[in-house]
């Protein structure tokens, strides 16, 4: 053992690679430094001839203490002691001492631009002038300006969502218009025995004690109960699928101050919707829940994802896809947070959510710039839980809105892909997945085929439904008195979530279903949860014949999907 692997034995520090200095008074000067960092409490416990250039160049200022406290040194002494094993895992060690850099100030501002933060930067200008680049257009991102929620917006966000349904439903063939009427008219013809139809939203569902069942009906002018004999199968099967605040039409028979039900009409979309398709061939990766700043981040499967992506892989026929990529969506959870669920900061690599958006920009900018990287917030992501969620706040997220092939948007948004094509383009609806657990655990049918297990069983209920969250309490929310936000107006093309770490493609009435994966193993909250993950998948689209494939990226114990390939 070296003399200066002695002295720093004794301080607790192991050098674990020869370190060579010019001169004796630099190695002098480097322990005199290196006491102070120990003294500011940063934690590290080993050396090699890397850190201690970075530590001798390093100025000692506030900043860059607060920095290095928040470093996770244990995650790179293991890429150092990996990083000879291939390329890629030398790769990976690189980047790590390449960012560490770049946030202490040891590269020229020219390398580190994108973690400048700007002064009055216009997201929402942003984002149009990168639409237009890339050629898409935004069908729904939400940019509201927040402000005080009285009672009356509550009492508007139904009265909005009440029109909605109502327009939708009155659409429909089966609906006599002339027989529409409202609840408040009803009192008219109590006990005639006259067909009517109402459309309303479901404020109770009871069933009697002889079987039978009662759902009660408002629209802005009242409520009425309507009765259903237990012998009506089919209506009861749908009763059972129905949940609290959906609109429906009812059509039967006038009682006294009830309604006699015999027909349920449901907003679901029409059966015989077609796949649409670009005529040229187009390729899109999804992914979602990468959740950068993670302990259990799998940097290697995501350098995998990324040598694809750049064509860098030993098959020529993924080679030659991924030139054609031209979209990438990430369906929100871009970071693991801070704060989110309890004693989170044990999982979390990096202990700062700004320096988590520094490490996301930092893998995604190695993606070619000639592809458009599409993402919205998750429940992760800081900013606020309640949806519709704005798109990630500047403040925090500052390196990914100055990458120039970031389009922030907001969860859920609408996009229009291939715009350009001869097919009009493609409509993707995106979506983070907030409310997916209480329909999961609360509708019986989706219960009984495994719940958040099958995200995309979750999918189409809500497609259904046509709404993202259609009973009160399914997911936090801001009311808008113009209009109801998590409407689905119209039937997309494709429908991206994530949210579940469970991955899933399924085409449902014209729609391709997407619901991605994660890039983290199992956390032992995770665990504690059930939340068993696809960890290391993408799902590549064709979108000229529509087939989905999923890559794999990983290399752990994760059998929970069978792995599939391009070829």
């Amino acid at each position: 053992m070296s003399e200066f692997s002695k002295i720093l034995s004794k301080r607790g520090i192991e050098v674990i690679s020869e370190v060579k200095f010019e001169n004796t008074d630099l190695e002098i000067s480097f322990l005199n430094k290196f006491d102070v960092i120990l003294e500011k409490g940063i934690e590290i416990e080993f050396l090699n001839q890397d850190l201690v250039n970075i530590f001798m160049a390093v100025e000692m200022s506030e900043k860059n203490i607060d920095y290095l406290n928040k470093t996770n040194w244990s995650d790179l002494r293991e890429h150092f002691e990996n990083h000879t094993k291939d390329k890629r895992a030398e790769r990976i060690y690189n980047d790590f001492l390449d960012y560490l850099k770049k946030e202490i100030g040891l590269v020229s501002k020219l390398d580190s631009d994108i973690y400048v933060k700007k002064d009055n930067f216009n997201t929402n200008l942003d984002t149009v002038e990168k639409a237009k680049k890339f050629g898409l257009d935004i069908e729904f991102d939400y940019v509201e300006p927040p402000k005080k929620i009285t009672v009356n917006d509550f009492t508007l966000f139904f009265n909005r969502r009440l029109e909605y349904f109502t327009k939708l439903l009155r659409g429909r063939s089966t609906i006599d218009l002339d027989t529409v009427m409202r609840i408040s008219q009803l009192k008219d013809l109590f006990e005639s025995n006259t067909e009517v139809t109402i459309i309303g939203l479901i404020s109770d569902i009871t069933e009697t004690k002889n079987g039978h069942y009662m759902i009660s009906i408002e629209d802005k002018s009242g409520e009425i109960k309507c009765f259903v004999n237990k012998d009506k199968k089919q209506m009861i099967s749908q009763i059972q699928n129905f949940c609290l605040d959906e609109g429906i039409g009812v059509r039967g028979k006038i009682g006294k101050d009830i309604i006699w039900t015999d027909e349920f009409i449901i907003p679901s979309p029409p059966n015989n919707m077609d796949l649409r398709s670009t005529d040229r061939e187009e390729y899109v990766v999804n992914i979602s829940d990468i959740h950068f700043g993670a302990k259990v981040f799998v940097d290697d499967a995501f350098q995998r994802f990324l040598d694809f992506i750049n064509g860098r892989t030993a098959n020529e026929k993924l080679n030659r896809i991924a030139k054609k990529v031209k979209y990438i969506v990430v369906a929100g959870d871009i970071i693991e947070g801070i704060g989110i669920y309890p004693n989170q900061g044990k999982d979390a690599r990096i202990l700062s959510t700004e320096l988590q958006y520094h490490e996301a920009a930092r893998w995604l900018s190695k993606i070619p710039q000639d592809k458009c990287i599409i993402m919205i917030p998750g429940n992760h992501d800081t900013d606020r839980l309640s949806e519709p969620q704005p798109k990630l706040p500047y403040e925090k997220a500052y390196a990914l809105y100055n990458m120039p092939n970031v389009i922030n948007l907001s969860n859920p948004s609408i996009v229009r892909l291939f715009s350009d094509d001869p097919c009009g383009g493609l409509r993707f609806y995106i979506y983070h997945g907030g409310s997916f657990f209480y329909y999961g655990d609360k509708i019986q049918r989706l219960r009984e085929k495994g719940g958040m297990k099958v995200p995309n069983e979750i999918v189409k209920f809500l497609l259904e439904k046509r709404h993202l969250a259609p009973s009160h309490g399914s997911t936090l929310y801001i009311p808008d008195n113009q209009k109801d936000p998590l409407v689905i107006e119209k039937m997309p093309d494709f429908f991206i979530t994530g949210h579940t770490h469970k991955m899933d493609v399924t085409n449902y009435k014209g729609c391709t279903i997407v619901s991605c994966g994660c890039w983290v193993e199992m956390s032992d909250y995770q665990e504690k949860m059930g939340m068993f993950p696809d960890i290391g998948k993408c799902v590549l689209i064709n979108t000229k014949t529509r087939k989905p494939n999923i890559l794999n990226f990983y290399q752990g114990d994760n059998k929970v999907v069978k792995r599939d390939s391009a070829e």
